[in-house]
């Protein structure tokens, strides 16, 4: 069965892929888990998507986090969907810590981040992790 999704990472105006680098940081616990997570997520239909994985953000249209947890360390990835259908774009590498998000500015960065995947399709790239 094909995968219902394809997942995208934002590209840095230079073409750094934010989140390849991000997931190439990541413990061997965390990049297992979101890989499993990832896998889930490709191969079920968005309306069978549990809100203990993925929540959209209420203060901030058209941005989700994927939610997980290795270690102690709450993982908060910002994601939106497209820039074409069947896609969504992994947009901030973000935490949480202490009911807050780590960046900071994770949730206005992945707003400008998903304006600009919107914009500019060559912005996002597929994600081989």
């Amino acid at each position: 069965m094909p995968a219902l999704w394809t997942f995208k990472g934002f590209l840095s105006e230079n073409g750094r892929d934010i989140f390849q680098e991000w997931y190439e940081q990541l413990p061997e616990r965390a990049q297992a888990k979101f890989d499993t997570i990832l896998e889930y997520l490709r191969d079920t239909p968005q309306t069978q998507w549990s809100t203990t994985l993925v929540l959209a953000l209420t203060e901030t249209e058209g941005i989700f986090e994927i939610r997980f947890k290795i270690r102690n360390v709450l993982y908060r990835p910002l994601r939106c969907f497209g820039p074409g259908r069947g896609e969504f774009t992994l947009l901030v590498p973000a935490r949480e810590h202490g009911n807050a998000f780590e960046p900071k500015n994770a949730i206005a960065l992945a707003a400008a981040r998903r304006r600009i995947v919107l914009q500019e399709k060559g912005r996002a790239r597929e994600c081989h992790f």
